[in-house]
């Protein structure tokens, strides 16, 4: 079955009664994934305001935890900062008591190396090639980072008894969060990082060095030389699988960790489309022996889930530059679209974008691997929201994740309703089937697939 994202604002500013009405409209929902720390982001995201939330029409993540439970007890050597407000702070308390609990199946959704932490932060955070710190980014091969969220993880199963856990931001940095920053990516080089290179055959200085040409090159408005720049040196290659090494190391101890004080508990893996997913640490193949269940986000109106209108911007500087550096972008990560950078600004990525990455996600996850499309339900109408849906139902994905309900116009609830192509769907409450539907219980559409 389905699911659907909540966010914290969502359960404090809404209640859980009107998310659960808005959500009984859908007839393929199983599973709420419900954050549980917010990152450094605009809700919604990039713009638009939050149309049935009565308290807020936008809010700003500031990186917080929101649990029932003092981290810095649970441990102390590194621990995300908490909602300050006690009223708001348990949202897990205040869902485990509710009817959203008793009729679907509630998913805690966790953000691990993205958001306000404290503790041994010199030890713990991302640096880039300057020597900076990448604000509000925790370094994979930090010493603190696998076993804070072991024991965090370990101390909501304890109070709360949910057993599966989503974890997302697992991965390096890309270029947007508070501030667009592209540097970010060029990370991570912490003492972990450091003392890791010579063993992968990384040299530093040569590694600084290949860095600082591609970026060079794009701040010079020569992208197409940028990305072949990057493509013939060795460095970068190893750097890049040094990153994808480091996560999936991350993942893996996470999860034996985890299983070790707490038995059974099932880790999701939250990741980012396999066509950037690589530059960011996210090995599908290696990152799926440790978690069969898998959700990625091709969301085809967003440029799949990345700032690409923000990279583009901060590096060219006309309308000729943005074409040409747009180019240059499709040819980086794969996406074999005849598209301008104009006709991208108002459509986004082609429809069949959603397709082509959930059939890539099958072919480089393990077998077995329950995949999930992240659909986009927010910022397009009714009619669009069908079309997404019903593209990554007859993709190789095995299931949808709607992304999300604070963030999705009320006309949406239920518009993808008879898409699922098998049985096996949620009666629906308060909710006219669509045309074509038999009937409101067991709802499926009269094609049998989307």
């Amino acid at each position: 079955m389905a699911g659907i994202h909540i966010h914290t604002q969502d359960v404090n500013d809404e209640g859980v009664e009107a998310i659960a009405s808005r959500i009984a409209r859908m007839d393929d929902v199983e599973y709420v994934f419900a954050q549980v720390n917010t990152i450094f982001e605009r809700n919604p995201s990039p713009t638009g305001t939050l149309e049935h939330n009565s308290v807020h029409d936008v809010v700003i993540g500031e990186g917080l935890l929101y649990t029932g439970f003092d981290p810095q007890e649970v441990y102390p050597g590194l621990y995300q900062k908490v909602e300050p407000d006690p009223d708001r702070r348990d949202i897990l308390g205040t869902l485990q008591r509710s009817t959203l609990n008793e009729s679907y199946t509630i998913v805690p959704w966790i953000n691990v190396l993205n958001g306000d932490f404290l503790g041994d932060l010199d030890a713990s955070c991302v640096v880039d090639v300057e020597g900076e710190r990448v604000g509000h980014w925790l370094c994979p091969n930090g010493p603190h980072v696998v076993e804070m969220w072991a024991r965090v993880i370990a101390a909501l199963v304890e109070r709360y008894g949910w057993r599966t856990i989503m974890i997302d931001r697992i991965r390096y940095p890309d270029w947007s969060g508070r501030e667009l920053e592209p540097r970010s990516i060029l990370s991570c080089f912490c003492d972990s990082c450091l003392r890791g290179f010579p063993e992968a055959g990384i040299d530093v200085d040569d590694l600084r060095r290949a860095m600082r040409e591609v970026a060079g090159l794009l701040v010079e408005g020569r992208f197409a030389e940028a990305v072949t720049s990057f493509r013939g040196s060795p460095v970068l290659a190893s750097w890049v699988e040094f990153r994808q090494r480091s996560v999936t190391r991350m993942v893996e101890r996470l999860v034996a960790r985890t299983r070790e004080l707490s038995a059974e508990v099932e880790l999701w893996l939250d990741v980012w489309p396999p066509c950037y997913g690589w530059l960011l640490g996210q090995d599908l193949t290696e990152l799926t022996k440790h978690g069969t269940r898998l959700k990625h986000f091709p969301y085809h109106r967003l440029g799949g889930g990345a700032d690409v209108q923000g990279f583009i911007d901060y590096f060219a500087a006309d309308d000729e530059g943005r074409e040409e550096a747009f180019r240059a972008f499709l040819d980086f990560f794969g996406l074999p679209y005849d598209l301008s950078y104009r006709r991208f600004k108002e459509d986004g990525f082609p429809l069949r974008f959603v397709r082509d990455e959930n059939d890539r996600v099958r072919s480089l996850a393990q077998e077995g691997t329950r995949v999930y499309s992240g659909v986009q339900m927010w910022n397009l109408s009714p009619a669009e929201l069908v079309e997404a849906t019903r593209e990554a139902y007859g993709s190789q994905a095995d299931d949808v994740i709607y992304y999300c309900y604070g963030w999705a116009s009320d006309d949406l609830f239920g518009a993808a309703n008879g898409l699922r192509p098998e049985g096996n769907l949620r009666p629906v409450q308060g909710h006219r089937p669509v045309q074509g539907l038999r009937s409101a219980k067991g709802l499926r559409s009269a094609g049998g697939s989307g």
